[in-house]
């Protein structure tokens, strides 16, 4: 039997070191579309992480990427509900909801809550008929961190003394951030006092830990029944602009973050009013492109069953609405538009179809106008939010 010949080593090559200065390291990463692929990358070597971690580095990557969508918040249950395979976001989602409590189980039950930019705004009193009380919370449940706002003072509140405190609602909500505010973790709260005759909006800033007058309008001057209840009002955001549907006005009520001020959008054609409260929920104002507003109707259209894009340029010379297209809807009966952000609806099917049972929720994002399936879950309320953020470590402490 002959013996094998003898193996003869090759001596490998060292290994090639990549030696860039941070600068091109930095250029390869902030071209990096998938945050999961940013947050693999920072976690390869500690030069990487320093690099992903600079908070001059997030700035940028943030100014050019949309948050990824990671997940449902279910205010009346408490809890998170991260996005489902095989939805994109899905190992981002479970990443977020292994780390962040959503439970808020160092804070006071809330009565509701708001989400922007990773932070929750919570309120214990929500519905309270005293202004001064109102308990406020801003919180970064990603971190476990919060900051509590100080009551607006006696002398902002003897702006809506002569509002009937009956039918009186307090909407708290996180206002978006700034130039400044985008350089730090500072932020703005907006509480609007609202009637059904008239809107009264303070305004805190987190800088200067004061809070402000900023501005109000009569709601009968832009068509609103004088009885219609303040609590039907359903919020939307475009285009550094606040815009307000309700189902009795005729018009949108909007209000300009820039100039502070308020005014009226007439509805898209085919559209006289809203219709019942319930049919609100067929409605959202989203932003698309830098100056375009678009009004998405589904389910009740002229031209149609599904979902309808109108769209007009943003601004005071926006020209009218006009129809844009129509987008398919599977199984749409039963379906309602719970929330719009960053760039993303989301959709709830509360009919069981053929190919799910119980309800579900979806979402289309704006930019592909793709419809993809987001999670299930056993509830079918018309108050959960949208929770986009950046996974850890490209997420620092927002307060």
């Amino acid at each position: 039997m002959m013996a094998s010949p003898p193996a003869h080593s090759i001596a490998g090559a060292p290994a090639a070191q990549l030696d860039l200065p941070d600068e091109i390291m930095e250029e390869i990463f902030v071209r990096l579309d998938a945050s999961e692929d940013l947050a693999r990358a920072s976690a390869a070597c500690t030069t990487f992480y320093r690099i992903v971690s600079a908070r001059r580095f997030l700035r940028r990557y943030r100014s050019l990427h949309a948050p990824p969508l990671l997940g449902v918040i279910a205010a009346d249950l408490g809890k998170f509900y991260p996005a489902e395979p095989p939805h994109r976001s899905a190992p981002a989602g479970r990443a977020v909801a292994r780390a962040t409590d959503f439970t808020f189980s160092f804070l006071p039950k809330p009565n509701f809550w708001r989400t922007r930019d990773g932070r929750v705004i919570l309120s214990a009193s929500a519905s309270s008929a005293s202004l001064e009380g109102l308990v406020l919370v801003v919180c970064d449940p990603l971190h476990r961190r919060y900051v509590e706002i100080p009551p607006i003072p006696g002398d902002l509140v003897a702006c809506v003394r002569h509002l009937d405190s009956l039918e009186m609602e307090f909407e708290p909500f996180l206002a978006p951030p700034n130039e400044e505010e985008n350089e730090s973790s500072s932020f703005r709260v907006i509480c609007n006092v609202m009637s059904a005759k008239e809107v009264v909006t303070f305004i805190f800033s987190s800088a200067t830990k004061q809070w402000r007058h900023v501005t109000g309008i009569i709601l009968t001057h832009g068509g609103v029944d004088a009885t219609a209840s303040p609590r039907l009002f359903v919020r939307h955001y475009a285009h550094n602009c606040f815009y307000w549907m309700h189902p009795y006005n005729k018009n949108l009520l909007a209000l300009d973050m820039g100039e502070m001020k308020f005014s009226f959008i007439g509805l898209p054609p085919k559209i006289i009013r809203l219709g019942p409260p319930l049919h609100v929920l067929k409605y959202a104002i989203v932003e698309l492109g830098e100056s375009r507003l678009g009004f998405l109707t589904l389910g009740h259209s002229y031209y149609g069953l599904g979902l309808e894009l109108y769209l007009r340029d943003s601004g005071a010379d926006a020209q009218e609405w006009r129809h844009s297209k129509t987008i398919p809807m599977p199984n749409y009966n039963g379906c309602h538009i719970v929330a719009a952000t960053e760039g993303y609806v989301l959709i709830l099917q509360a009919v069981s179809s053929l190919y799910f049972t119980g309800p579900q929720y979806f979402t289309l994002e704006l930019k592909t106008m793709q419809i993809e399936r987001m999670c299930s879950m056993y509830s079918r309320s018309l108050h959960h939010k949208l929770y986009a953020n950046f996974p850890p470590p490209l997420s620092p402490p927002s307060i």
